[in-house]
């Protein structure tokens, strides 16, 4: 992931441990997967439940799902932090400057 927007010069990572929140949004995706592929199977197999069957899919759920929708996860907490949490001025003039710096094209002086 880049460290900057190359539209706006946002810095996607606003402070230290930033992607903490991300994290959670991951495992709690991850434990609704799991308890959902858990709930259906049991459901669709009672009363005879293949165990032997369910404990590996439902593993291999809760590994697989947080692995491949941690892009996502990051994704949706930046969205969720800019809803709770706006730029801050300070922020939007460091990205404008971060822009100017790296757009060989841009004229400084004005």
């Amino acid at each position: 992931m880049a460290p900057h927007c190359p539209a706006c010069g946002h810095k996607f990572m606003r402070e230290p441990g930033y992607w903490v929140g991300a994290v959670v949004v991951n495992m709690t995706f991850a434990i609704l997967a799991f308890l959902l592929t858990f709930a259906i199977f049991l459901i669709a197999t009672w009363p005879e439940v293949p165990w032997d069957f369910l404990a590996p899919v439902a593993i291999g759920v809760a590994t697989l799902v947080p692995i491949l929708f941690y892009p996502w996860a990051q994704t949706l907490w930046m969205a969720l932090d800019f809803f709770l949490h706006p730029l801050e001025p300070a922020e939007i003039a460091a990205g404008r400057r971060r822009l100017a710096k790296s757009d060989p094209t841009s004229n400084q002086g004005s």
